[in-house]
């Protein structure tokens, strides 16, 4: 098994095993916290401990432009490709789409994994893809 799928077994292990939290252990920091293991770069570093309810992490996100905007910024900051969603690889961060709107994930081998509640959640499908 490569360092990067192991990497993202322990990180999905984690996303599995650890409670959902909003500003602690929620889709944007999770994926945060995979962009900084592989990269040793946080891009949720002035986001981490600022939130704390929905309403907190909405104005947060509006204020901000949305998720897309604030997730599309990071990424070009940190020199991550866009991708076709369809390209995507294991390791590559997306945004998918849930009934709650749109939520930062990361590609895993099968699927794309975001941190919505206590268990991860997968879907087959993205709406963006960056390669980091």
């Amino acid at each position: 098994m490569s360092a990067l799928l192991s990497d993202l077994a322990i990180h999905q292990r984690i996303g599995n095993t650890t409670p959902f939290v909003l500003g602690r252990m929620d889709c944007s920091l999770w994926a945060a916290d995979w962009v900084l293991r592989q990269t040793g770069v946080d891009l949720a570093a002035s986001w981490r401990g600022t939130y704390g309810t929905e309403r907190e992490y909405m104005r947060l996100l509006l204020a901000e432009g949305g998720l897309v905007r604030v997730a599309a910024t990071a990424m070009t900051r940190l020199g991550a490709r866009r991708v076709a969603p369809a390209d995507a690889r294991a390791g590559d961060v997306g945004i998918i789409v849930t009934e709650r709107g749109p939520a930062l994930a990361i590609r895993g081998q099968l699927a794309w994994m975001a941190k919505t509640g206590d268990q991860l959640s997968t879907t087959p499908d993205a709406s963006f893809a960056w390669r980091i």
